[in-house]
């Protein structure tokens, strides 16, 4: 299920994104304002975020800019009432990567949201590229739906990169994985070796593992060495969606 954000204060416009991407299989969570959404990106990431441009107290051009300093590379689509070209420019040159002006037709949403979910290389579409499932310690992983399943039996949906990290350390069990081959495996175009994205990434990973597991640390970081999965992982084939 492809996983979408978006910042937004109009509640009524959020009702209505929620309600049409779910007849699109497309799963929408809604935040208010930028300290919910930084809140959220604690545990996890969205395929692609939605972005309004007139937030009360904070422009949409800061949270961009937040964003992608913090190394969130996720794509960001705009939407404004400010539809002027120099207000397009500043939204592209803070980081966005399309920019749409309010009001707007869904179906035209619905494209440029799909054109860039193909332009992005976060990772391959994994749901046609795998048919094994893996059991991580107490936690269940399904790369093909994009989620995971803890002691609660409560599937818990992750994003592409996000799954792409995880399958990565999954097919090498116990053995360390490198930076490199994780940004490579997730199909990052930063350089690992000067940013700290994947990082990044691994630690919210890790952190969502741990609550999902009750407490048990899973990913261990290896200085110098990369990341390794440390506790039994148990491939299992996955049923037919």
């Amino acid at each position: 299920m492809t996983l979408l954000w978006i910042l937004e204060d109009d509640d009524r416009l959020c009702d209505l994104l929620v309600a049409s991407c779910a007849e699109l299989g497309w799963k929408l969570a809604a935040f208010p304002t930028p300290r919910r959404l930084e809140q959220a990106l604690d545990t996890s990431t969205p395929d692609l975020l939605l972005l309004d441009q007139m937030l009360p107290g904070k422009p949409g051009t800061d949270v961009l800019t937040w964003l992608r300093r913090h190394g969130y590379g996720f794509p960001v689509l705009m939407l404004s009432a400010l539809g002027a070209p120099s207000d397009r420019i500043a939204g592209l040159e803070a980081g966005a990567d399309d920019y749409m002006a309010k009001p707007f037709l869904f179906r035209e949403l619905q494209l440029r949201v799909e054109a860039l979910l193909r332009r992005n290389v976060a990772c391959p579409d994994l749901a046609t590229t795998s048919s094994t499932g893996y059991q991580i310690g107490a936690v269940r992983f399904d790369p093909a739906r994009r989620r995971l399943v803890g002691r609660t039996g409560i599937p818990v949906p992750i994003s592409r990169g996000d799954t792409a990290l995880l399958l990565a350390l999954c097919r090498r069990p116990g053995e360390p994985v490198s930076r490199e081959v994780l940004a490579r495996s997730s199909g990052s175009l930063v350089d690992p070796g000067r940013s700290r994205t994947i990082d990044m990434r691994l630690s919210r990973l890790r952190r969502q593992l741990v609550a999902l597991g009750d407490g048990e640390e899973m990913v261990q970081a290896l200085r110098g060495q990369g990341y390794r999965l440390q506790v039994p992982v148990v491939p299992f084939p996955l049923e037919e969606a």
